[in-house]
């Protein structure tokens, strides 16, 4: 399953790739439906322009996480999720790297409590499985419940 969040739903969409779920970002008003065709994703939108289009779900709430919680439910995400194994930024699939390839470009302290790490491939950010690690999966846990 691949979405595509407007512009209304950047928070939504953080959550989805936290979860490990494809889910590119626009803010492109209707050229979004071009968009979301081309690369076969949902659209996921408060956008009451778009609210019957075909390969649309219109989220009611307001709410970041009582959407995260319709979405999941919509598209049976529950056993799908992985966890941080896309990039927050950019959407990409992490990759894992090895710690002596990233020691210049984290914090030394990092370097030194961490030794599993992951790379974006394309902006190329750096993952580690720290305290925000943890903070994150917690909030999601949560609401999945």
């Amino acid at each position: 399953m691949r979405f595509l969040g407007d512009g209304m739903l950047g928070t939504l969409v953080k959550y989805l790739r936290i979860c490990g779920q494809d889910a590119a970002y626009s803010n492109e008003g209707l050229k979004i439906l071009i968009r979301a065709m081309a690369e076969d994703r949902v659209i996921l939108t408060r956008n009451t322009r778009l609210k019957n289009k075909r390969g649309v779900f219109f989220l009611i709430s307001e709410n970041p996480i009582e959407q995260f919680q319709a979405v999941r439910e919509k598209y049976k995400l529950k056993d799908r999720i992985k966890y941080l194994t896309r990039c927050l930024v950019c959407n990409e699939p992490l990759s894992p790297v090895a710690k002596d390839t990233v020691r210049e470009r984290i914090p030394y302290y990092t370097y030194k409590k961490f030794d599993a790490f992951s790379e974006c491939p394309n902006c190329r950010k750096i993952y580690w499985r720290g305290s925000h690690y943890e903070n994150m999966v917690n909030k999601i846990k949560k609401v999945l419940k």
